[in-house]
């Protein structure tokens, strides 16, 4: 961010207390500027969980007046900094208690999700980044030189709004002003409707100004506080309706919100001093709501090819609030709602969506617009019934109170499932877990769970109090959770990968009722239970299909890799290279000559090597001169195999079910422990495959 001074390792501020006795304090971060100073204390954890800073923010209190006077005492009488007292934490999950502690110190808590988004503003922005940054943590705190600062202006009304058309320089609005990006998605800034800054507009912008270019259209922003407009003399004024005289511009960080324009604006952010003191033509409102200005922005932008449409969506949510309309309204509630847990250091959904305009991490797999349609389907906030808004079982009496007690019971129920296995909901993709239809599928399970509570337990889910109704809700889920924390990967890659669409959320659904089912036979909706019934049918079909394609698929590697190593060409005997070098049984090209031959009576066009079997396969994986390039793939060791040089037993296991397979009959099918051995060697053999080659096989997807 460009300060000028900034600590070194294990920096330490000598302190004076009150009884006159010195010592030392180290400071994580400390930095100082002309007109402020940052002190710094970090925490984290290895793997995201709870921690209490009690004792931290209590030490971190009785300190803050001995530093902050060595910090006078040092830098001399004159100099009078802001100074901004932050905690920046990685992998902890606040406390309530904890958060108001340090709000009543004003010491400002920054997350990840913060430092995620403000990481990224200052790659994009540079020094100027610092003008965002402290607008954030000194918001309406006076900025230092900039009182009374009076500027020419015109006063009117736009639509019925007020509005001061003047110019100023860059150097003076870049300091006073904030951009309200989704990125950072800050409570008090909701609804957030700025796009992130695009490095390559800044970059041409900066290269047109340079050139000598200038912008002749108006940057759009809102002040947030009422400003001192002094009227020039009447004989000047005689219009009604424009109005003449000097505009005294606000001093404080954060009273100027950028509606339409950041770009043009920060465009100058990499320039020298000296295009700093170039005019630009303003027009600003004055003490707009925040929602007001997210409607103009989509009025200026909804059209504009490079705004996102999800950004749109998203933003019209917000604007919905208590519309009289209740579809509307129920976007809105489940807007908020997301919101509300995303931004949430309590939460377990806290930093886990992707954030428009910034790079995901790899447990970002979330989407907003996903959670909200995911959170209407379910009918967890209400219903829409006959033009009317019906209330759900999260519903609280007023929308607010919706948003609070949704709030408390969504976090407790993804909390106890985040908490039988943390690391698998940290992997966000990988996992299967965290994912945008595993979280659908989790919202339609609870709100089956709550028709399970209210018709197998008379319990009345819409007027039971939140702690109550949690430990219902966690003991219903107690199989869920105890799967999810012994279930093997293989298993969990089998039940919730490849889950794409309504279907496959639904697909989903169905596999999270039936783990509770099989523990609590009186659960499941008639709908589940019929899908249920059906879907064992088809599990039949699906193996049978399951088992002939990874037949093919292990047939079609070795011929690849075979021809890959030997070569295509034809030798004496008029067969191909990779046919004579590479399968050394005599027997297994004479059945396959044979079975080609016969194909070729019947008008069969296969190739000979499709007549090669699977144990054929098999042997030819682990010839001598084969086996170093077949091992990664193919050396795939059942549970409890140990001691081995080549793990292949699986492949004649799987030539066993290839024959139930291509001769179904009812008198011969597949044991509980057939489908268990699928699911375990498609996972690792599919898995396998992808790390040797860098290619998804379809069986993979």
């Amino acid at each position: 961010m460009g300060y000028p001074e900034l600590n070194g390792a294990r920096f330490k501020v000598k302190y004076t207390r009150q009884d006159s006795t010195t010592s030392e304090k180290q400071i994580d971060v400390f930095a100082k500027d002309d007109e402020t100073v940052v002190v710094v204390e970090c925490k984290s954890r290895e793997t995201r969980g709870r921690r209490t800073l009690q004792k931290d923010l209590h030490e971190t209190e009785s300190l803050q007046k001995p530093i902050a006077n060595a910090i006078k005492q040092y830098y001399g009488v004159n100099f009078k900094p802001k100074i901004i007292w932050a905690y920046v934490t990685n992998n902890i999950i606040w406390s309530e208690p904890d958060l108001e502690r340090a709000g009543a110190m004003n010491v400002r808590v920054i997350t990840e999700n913060e430092m995620q988004y403000f990481d990224a503003f200052i790659r994009h922005m540079g020094p100027a980044g610092r003008y965002q940054f402290l607008a954030e943590l000194l918001e309406k705190q006076d900025i230092p030189g900039l009182s009374n600062v009076k500027v020419p202006a015109i006063r009117g009304k736009l639509g019925g709004r007020p509005f001061y058309s003047f110019v100023i320089t860059p150097r003076h609005l870049l300091k006073i002003a904030f951009v309200n990006h989704q990125a950072l998605n800050h409570p008090d800034g909701r609804p957030a409707y700025q796009r992130m800054v695009s490095p390559s507009r800044i970059r041409e912008i900066e290269g047109f100004i340079k050139s000598g270019g200038f912008f002749p259209t108006n940057i759009l922003i809102n002040f947030t506080q009422k400003c001192r407009f002094d009227l020039l003399p009447n004989k000047e004024n005689s219009d009604a309706h424009i109005k003449f005289g000097w505009l005294y511009l606000p001093n404080k960080y954060k009273s100027a919100w950028v509606i339409d324009g950041q770009h043009r604006l920060y465009g100058y952010s990499h320039l020298s001093d000296e295009w700093l003191d170039q005019d630009l033509s303003i027009i600003a409102f004055e003490q707009m709501d925040t929602k007001d200005e997210a409607d103009l922005f989509v009025t200026i932008n909804q059209k504009q090819k490079s705004v996102q449409r999800s950004v749109i969506v998203s933003l019209q949510s917000d604007l919905k609030w208590g519309s009289s309309d209740p579809k509307e309204r129920l976007s809105a509630l489940a807007s908020s709602l997301v919101k509300t847990v995303s931004s949430d250091p309590t939460s377990p959904f806290f930093q886990r969506f992707s954030i428009q305009g910034v790079a995901p991490r790899e447990n970002q797999s979330l989407t907003l617009p996903e959670f909200v349609n995911g959170l209407m389907r379910s009918g967890l906030l209400g219903k829409v019934i006959h033009k009317s808004l019906a209330h759900g079982p999260l519903s609280g009496a007023t929308d607010d109170q919706t948003v609070a007690r949704a709030r408390r019971l969504i976090n407790g129920y993804f909390s106890r499932i985040r908490d039988s296995n943390v690391q698998r909901w940290e992997d966000g993709r990988q996992g299967y877990v965290c994912t945008n239809p595993g979280i659908r599928a989790q919202l339609l399970l609870l709100s089956d769970i709550f028709g399970y509570l209210t018709y197998k337990h008379g319990i009345d889910v819409h007027t039971l109090d939140e702690d109550s109704l949690l430990k219902h809700i966690t003991k219903a889920i107690d199989p869920l959770a105890t799967y999810f924390k012994s279930a093997s990967d293989a298993d969990i890659y089998e039940k919730f990968s490849r889950r794409f669409g309504e279907g496959g959320v639904i697909n989903y659904f169905d596999e999270l009722c039936d783990i509770i089912h099989v523990a609590t036979p009186e659960f499941g909706s008639p709908e589940f239970l019929g899908r249920r019934s059906k879907r064992n049918d088809q599990r039949v079909t699906q193996t049978h299909q399951d088992i002939i394609k990874l037949n093919q698929d292990i047939s079609d590697y070795i011929v690849q890799t075979l021809k890959q190593v030997y070569g295509t060409e034809e030798e004496e005997s008029g067969e191909k290279a990779w046919w004579e070098q590479g399968i050394e049984s005599q027997k297994a090209k004479q059945t396959a000559y044979t079975r080609f031959q016969e194909g070729r009576r019947d008008n069969k066009k296969l190739p000979k090597e499709a007549y090669l079997d699977l144990l054929d396969l098999r042997d030819i994986v682990r010839q001598r001169n084969n086996w170093p390039h077949f091992q990664s793939v193919f050396n795939i060791p059942l549970p409890e195999e140990k001691g081995k040089t080549y793990y292949l037993d699986w492949m004649e296991r799987l030539n066993k079910l290839r024959r139930v397979a291509a001769h179904p009959s009812g008198t011969r099918g597949y044991e509980e422990s057939d489908y268990e051995f699928m699911k375990f060697i498609k996972y690792h053999f599919y898995r396998n495959l992808e790390k040797t080659t860098g290619v998804v096989m379809e069986g993979d997807q």
